[in-house]
């Protein structure tokens, strides 16, 4: 039996299956729990969305100024991640490099964990693999996670054909580097 857990199922699939052309807002969602966000003090940002048959989205952008972020925002939910447990992407898509992270609520605020980054060029799925340390911010008590994966803040095109999240608990015994002790150091 499989310990691995995919995350985001429904929202990704309900992108995938929605019709949608047009402009896009920011912090309005495509679906629920997938949005895009963007500063746009000093900045003009028009970003418009199609969605290709069988594919997730593609996202044309014409910038005037540079906003400080640009976003892809993809709720993960509430989660508990712990040491040695490992975080999952495989991103199929087309356009400038992005490296993603995960964004995590804590009691006092948000932490980040930086994941390694996609390299864009032509199509070809890209997989991260991230095994968790104790000070990674992604770890603690069960929290609201969210993967953003930051979009180029100068015109572009990104395609993003499809994409899996998933984990795989410590328990399952995946890890993509040697274990350590500094890694369960807090």
């Amino acid at each position: 039996m499989s310990q691995t857990t995919f995350l985001a199922v429904q929202p990704l699939n309900h992108l995938r299956r929605t019709d949608q052309n047009g402009p896009i807002n920011s912090d309005l969602s495509l679906v629920e729990g997938i949005y895009v966000s963007w500063d746009d003090k000093d900045t003009e940002v028009r970003l418009d969305l199609t969605s290709p048959p069988g594919q997730l989205c593609t996202i044309d952008g014409r910038i005037t100024g540079e906003p400080g972020w640009l976003t892809l925002n993809i709720a993960l939910g509430d989660w508990r991640f712990g040491p040695g447990d490992v975080f999952g992407l495989v991103a199929d898509f087309t356009g400038p490099s992005c490296t993603p992270y995960l964004r995590s609520r804590e009691s006092d605020g948000w932490s980040d964990t930086i994941l390694p980054a996609l390299v864009g060029g032509k199509v070809a799925p890209r997989t991260i693999l991230q095994c968790f340390d104790a000070h990674d911010g992604a770890v603690g008590p069960e929290s609201f996670h969210t993967l953003i994966l930051p979009l180029p803040r100068r015109s572009f095109s990104w395609s993003l054909h499809d994409l899996a999240i998933f984990t795989i608990p410590a328990s399952a015994g995946l890890r993509p580097e040697p274990l350590t002790l500094s890694s369960f150091a807090i």
